[in-house]
């Protein structure tokens, strides 16, 4: 398939695509408004957006950003739902999976405060917070607070647009570092 045949085909939320800079250069994102006038593309990162006709991007197998193997991989978020809340903190419900079988359930309501699991198991919940603790330490943080919101937060909102761990939980340390020179 030829570059002008491929964006004659609408483009949807998911889908790889790389951008071809005026430098030359590609970039590669993903969609998160598709259709066959005007797409919009997280570029890989999550901190800029590009938005404009699907004549401006093509379908792409470029794989998105991965961390080294970590205590993290075998762990999944599933079904999960933001429902209209109150205050700064995103109110969710979700479902948690180990080895893609789901094992428990994460929410939080939005007065503040930890998110909330429930686990099938003790076990399972033990399993959970030492494989989240193993990951921060991994990736150079390893007294991170509420490493287990870290993480949920990372695999929703960050890791679908090629945001590794790694880098997430460093920004998080030099955040947390300039905060306490102050």
């Amino acid at each position: 398939m030829n570059f002008k045949e491929d964006n004659k085909m609408n483009f949807k939320k998911g889908d790889r695509v790389s951008i071809p800079t005026k430098g030359g250069e590609i970039v590669y994102g993903v969609v998160v408004r598709g259709g066959s006038k005007k797409v919009t593309v997280t570029i890989d990162g999550n901190e800029q957006q590009a938005s404009g006709s699907p004549a401006c991007f093509q379908h792409s197998d470029h794989p998105l950003p991965k961390d080294k193997p970590n205590s993290m991989d075998k762990w999944g978020v599933t079904s999960y739902k933001e429902i209209e809340g109150h205050g700064d903190t995103a109110t969710f419900h979700a479902k948690l999976t180990l080895d893609g079988k789901i094992v428990g359930n994460a929410m939080n309501d939005g007065w503040g405060g930890c998110n909330c699991y429930h686990f099938k198991d003790s076990e399972i919940e033990k399993q959970f917070y030492s494989d989240c603790k193993a990951w921060c330490t991994q990736f150079g943080y390893a007294d991170m607070l509420e490493p287990d919101s870290t993480w949920v937060d990372w695999y929703v909102t960050d890791r679908p647009y090629g945001v590794t761990a790694e880098t997430v939980i460093q920004n998080f340390k030099k955040e947390i570092d300039i905060l306490l020179k102050k």
